[in-house]
């Protein structure tokens, strides 16, 4: 699942709030089983638009306290120095994308722990509305608020690895062992054996006791497959931590002119050099960046009368990396930014540039390296 995809409806500290389309169905799902199900049972007396409104906004008031649990973790990411480019919430709650790795055990001990404290703070403080309001219709909301947070507080410190109880767990085989690739690949063995038990047991609840059981299914096969990718991802920070773009660009492709049209560009470059991007000049400068992606949003009977000038990116525009900069600090920039090249600048000079191709190519061959130095396996494919 694509985490940098997905509509931004704002910022906090820098940080986007984004809400990917998954979202939508759960968000539905939600509020459509409480209007339906769960409410009716409680309040016999309501109207139907009051089962419908109360669902709906028990359904905000959750997803607005997953937010919250992400932005716990956010903001003690942040106090430790941290990049964290992103939330992301989607179908199985929410997500924080953090750049780089956790710099001590204590550091990803508290950074973790944060979450389900916050949930637990929520729990309670929804259960102290409850209290007020018991004998009002509206309790029922705040009562359902408050036991699902308490859910989210205790489902996410399970010890399986990337949860936050996974990753409290290998923040302490970290302390002991003073290995972060062992340690991770403890927790993630824990964490898939944990996504399995849950997806054994929600067949077995499946063809016992209903279909319900098919989202502990679902839920373990997402963690089962984030375990995964957790570990391919450490094993892959490992192995690349000291490459930077320097070990990766290509040289710099020749500029080409403002004045050439999008049909010369094509033909003379594009067909000839077999490259996907050009840098753009002017009096001997470089004044922007020219893609085939840019090529594609002009329609192809305007290319003979529209110019380069017209269609690139202008250099103020383009993101640039220094020649120092670490290539997974580059892909993250691709990815936050959608582009697929990043010209490579050493004190205002381009020295090279930086493609998604030659990034991918440099982190097949990493994975298919891989650790070798981790119990003496053999390489693999990640």
């Amino acid at each position: 699942m694509d985490f940098n995809s997905g509509l931004v409806i704002g910022r906090v500290r820098g940080v986007a709030i984004r809400v990917h389309w998954s979202w939508v169905v759960i968000f539905t799902l939600i509020a459509w089983s409480l209007a339906d199900t769960v409410y009716p049972d409680y309040e016999k007396d309501w109207t139907q638009n009051q089962y419908w409104a109360a669902g709906v906004v028990s359904s905000v008031l959750f997803f607005a306290s997953v937010l919250i649990h992400e932005l716990s973790h956010t903001f003690v990411a942040l106090h430790y120095g941290m990049q964290v480019p992103s939330i992301t919430l989607f179908v199985f709650g929410g997500v924080s994308q953090m750049a780089g790795e956790m710099r001590s055990p204590r550091q990803e001990f508290f950074i973790a722990i944060v979450g389900p404290l916050s949930s637990w703070v929520l729990s309670i403080l929804f259960g102290l509305l409850w209290l007020v309001t018991r004998d009002q219709g509206v309790a029922v909301v705040f009562g359902y608020l408050a036991l699902i947070n308490f859910a989210l507080g205790f489902f996410n410190l399970l010890p399986g690895f990337p949860l936050d109880g996974g990753r409290v767990f290998r923040s302490i085989v970290w302390g002991r062992v003073h290995d972060l690739t062992k340690a991770t690949r403890i927790a993630s063995t824990v964490g898939q054996a944990i996504a399995w038990m849950m997806i054994v047991g929600g067949i077995v609840w499946v063809f016992f006791l209903g279909i319900g059981g098919l989202w502990y299914v679902l839920i373990g096969l997402f963690l089962k497959n984030a375990s995964e990718q957790a570990y391919a991802q450490v094993l892959l920070e490992r192995a690349l931590k000291d490459v930077v773009a320097a070990d990766v660009m290509r040289p710099p492709p020749v500029p080409v002119p403002e004045a050439w049209s999008l049909q010369q560009l094509a033909e003379d470059r594009i067909l000839g050099d077999a490259e996907r991007a050009f840098l753009v000049e002017s009096i001997g400068r470089v004044s922007g960046l020219i893609t085939i992606s840019d090529l594609t949003h002009v329609p192809r009977a305007r290319w003979a009368e529209t110019t380069v000038r017209e269609a690139m990116v202008a250099a103020t525009e383009v993101h640039t990396v220094r020649p120092d900069t670490s290539i997974l600090e580059a892909m993250r920039l691709m990815q936050e930014h959608d582009v697929n090249q990043l010209p490579v600048l050493d004190d205002g000079r381009l020295v090279g540039l930086l493609t998604r191709g030659d990034v991918l190519k440099r982190l097949e061959l990493s994975a298919l390296v891989g650790d070798t130095t981790d119990r003496g396996q053999q390489p693999r494919r990640i």
